[in-house]
């Protein structure tokens, strides 16, 4: 099982978190599930494997279309396998899919919209067609970046303060203030959460609960014990009844539960260092 990460190319910083690479070296995997918590962060997400099928809160079984973006993940998600994994993406920052391609990130969240109903059909199909027969790595990197490169000349998207905010709520793993986040934006409260929610598909104070706890499950990520009382320590919450409430509001299960069923695909691989790419 073969997990990296690449690092954008500067200009996409403030808005790509990263592009990555999945497969099973052609190995074909049975009854393979891998769980996923929530991230804080959009996908685009080819597939040129064989069809798995995605079960959360809102879907029991829901079929993965071939090729996909998301919005925000509320919640933990399984990933159901049986066959080929080769799966590649980029990982967007949370305004990114507003800012750079003007999506209606809003109303993305928990969802996995095909792309080709999003872009034109032509031009998802070249590219899913180039993934499908690039079998290096640093290759297929260049074929997503070239993707997001071509939307970011055309429509020139400069950071602004949601993105500004949102990316600032990434940085401190979700242990900020809203009010204090707002200081230098000259604007009602109301009027920019409502523009927060828009471009990020969260309210800002949900998204920063949101991306705490991705923060900590990913601390414990393929882990099989953890010292509970540092971990909401660290990530500043008020006390252990409010931990363990978000963490089964994010999860569902308490924390013993979820270390003790941890399914993580940092289970079978090691936690990805990010590559630069190679031009």
């Amino acid at each position: 099982m073969v997990y990296e990460k690449f690092t954008p190319a500067s200009e996409l910083a403030p808005f790509v978190e990263c592009y990555f690479i999945w497969h099973s070296s052609g190995v074909e995997v049975k009854d393979f599930v891998v769980e996923s918590p929530p991230s804080g962060f959009c996908s685009i997400v080819f597939n040129a494997g064989s069809d798995y099928f995605l079960s959360n809160k809102k879907y029991e079984r829901l079929k993965v279309p071939k090729q996909f973006v998301s919005g925000q993940s509320i919640y933990s998600y399984s990933l159901f396998f049986n066959g080929i994994i080769n799966v590649c993406g980029i990982v967007f920052k949370p305004a990114a899919l507003a800012s750079v391609f003007g999506l209606p990130t809003f109303e993305y969240t928990e969802e996995r919209i095909p792309l080709d109903s999003v872009f034109k059909k032509n031009i998802v199909d070249e590219l899913a067609a180039k993934l499908l027969i690039e079998n290096d790595a640093n290759e297929k990197v260049k074929l997503l970046e070239a993707f997001v490169l071509y939307a970011y000349n055309k429509n020139k998207p400069q950071p602004d303060f949601i993105d500004t905010a949102a990316n600032h709520i990434i940085e401190k793993n979700g242990m900020v203030d809203v009010s204090g986040i707002m200081e230098n934006v000259f604007m009602s409260r109301r009027n920019f959460e409502r523009k927060f929610f828009k471009k990020v598909g969260l309210s800002p104070k949900y998204y920063a609960r949101l991306r705490r706890m991705a923060y900590l499950l990913n601390m414990i990520s393929g882990k099989k014990n953890a010292d509970w009382g540092s971990l909401f320590s660290e990530c500043e919450f008020y006390d252990q009844s409010h931990f363990i409430k978000d963490f089964m509001e994010f999860t569902g299960r308490t924390p013993q539960q979820y270390l003790d069923d941890n399914r993580e695909l940092a289970n079978w691989v090691d936690k990805p260092k990010p590559n630069t790419i190679q031009y």
